[in-house]
């Protein structure tokens, strides 16, 4: 009996093995080869405010693909919830130059989610003949719901719906998305994951039809002792790839030290600082944009 488990054991350690070396192949693949495409352009896409992390801990350490455990982990990859992640209730405020903010509102219990997002900023409108006529906001808002099913004891998917609203001076437009997610960890130090973000139909704007911010990010996830250490990589068909890294660490049971780098066509750092106890915690990141000035981003919540 002991010699046939031990079989079965080396059988799915061998499998297990293999699915790694196979994800890993597909990572460095689309890191290495893919076709780069033209840079982005901000005209093309609509929503494309979804495309900015609402959390500080996220945005810190670049990235959550593939974290399975911890808040707001949900919030890129809808898997994660699979998992049940620990419950919050979250606030958070995201500050740019220019004026430009969203804030954030999000619940989270067992495998079922809510995240609300309002996100701003001034513009001024003018006339064919380049006249001022006023100063206004343009105002863009999301409702998401979200939920995680386990596939296996270790793998699980997930599904976003998000109900958009977008007031650019006068006019309002309504449209909705889909986010994508899969989860699945070959050992408990480890996970790889890959999500399909704002999957929609194209939307007409007065004379033009524009895309959702429709992206792609897979990436790999390893812990080591009080370590978290994620690599990955995302990608927009109207944009060049962008490659992130993220650390985070443990220092003590309250307190987070989070660092995390992007490239894209320059490279980016971002770090952040989180606090916690059993009943609250804060967290905040700071991302410096070079000539563009710095945002940063505070969030704040109510454990469960």
């Amino acid at each position: 009996m002991n010699r046939k488990f031990r079989k079965i054991k080396q059988s799915v350690c061998c499998y297990l093995l293999g699915f790694n070396f196979n994800f890993l192949f597909v990572i460095f693949y689309l890191l290495f080869f893919m076709p780069p495409s033209a840079a982005y352009s901000p005209g093309h896409d609509s929503f494309s405010f979804l495309k900015i992390p609402d959390s500080a801990r996220i945005s810190a350490r670049n990235g959550g693909v593939v974290t399975w455990e911890g808040r707001d982990c949900w919030k890129i990859n809808p898997a994660a919830l699979a998992f049940e992640p620990e419950s919050d209730l979250s606030f958070s405020h995201n500050g740019w130059y220019m004026h430009t903010h969203m804030e954030t509102v999000s619940y989270n219990v067992r495998r079922f989610a809510l995240n609300w997002q309002s996100y701003g900023f001034p513009d001024t409108a003018r006339d064919a003949a380049g006249g001022i006529l006023g100063d206004f906001e343009n105002k863009y808002r999301a409702l998401g719901f979200s939920y995680g099913f386990r596939l296996k004891r270790y793998t699980g998917i997930g599904i976003s719906y998000k109900k958009l609203d977008q007031k650019i001076y006068r006019e309002n437009y309504s449209h909705a998305s889909f986010d994508l997610g899969f989860i699945t960890m070959p050992g408990v130090t480890s996970s790889f994951g890959i999500v399909l973000s704002n999957a929609g139909t194209r939307k007409k704007f007065e004379t033009e039809k524009e895309s959702l911010p429709r992206q792609i990010q897979a990436g790999t996830l390893k812990k080591m002792g009080r370590f978290f250490l994620s690599c990955e990589i995302k990608y927009n068909p109207d944009e060049r790839p962008s490659y992130l890294f993220g650390l985070e660490f443990r220092q003590r049971e309250n307190l987070t030290l989070r660092l995390g780098s992007a490239y894209q066509d320059v490279f980016d750092l971002s770090f952040g600082i989180g606090w916690q106890d059993k009943h609250y915690f804060v967290d905040f990141a700071f991302l410096p944009h070079g000539t563009l000035d710095y945002a940063y981003i505070t969030t704040a919540g109510i454990r469960f």
